[in-house]
């Protein structure tokens, strides 16, 4: 658990895209207020996925969202160009 925190608050992340535990990072990330702008995926294919919010999800299980932690304590949603 503390490899979680201690790698969910650097400046930037790079995980494993099929990773839970990567995702269980960006999923604090978004929580700590940080931008996914600054995470990062190992392989070229999906190196900056998580810099793109679009709503298409083909899987969940594997990483986060922004609808997670964005504008989870207010009654409006949020624009998609701001996380």
């Amino acid at each position: 658990m503390i490899d979680t925190v201690v790698a969910s608050r650097g400046r930037v992340f790079a995980g494993t895209y099929w990773s839970t535990f990567s995702g269980y990072i960006n999923r604090l990330r978004g929580y700590y207020g940080m931008s996914m702008k600054d995470s990062y995926y190992g392989d070229k294919d999906h190196k900056t996925a998580m810099h793109v919010w679009d709503g298409n999800y083909k899987m969940g299980w594997n990483q986060e969202f922004p609808d997670g932690w964005v504008g989870i304590d207010s009654d409006t949603y949020p624009a998609r160009d701001k996380y």
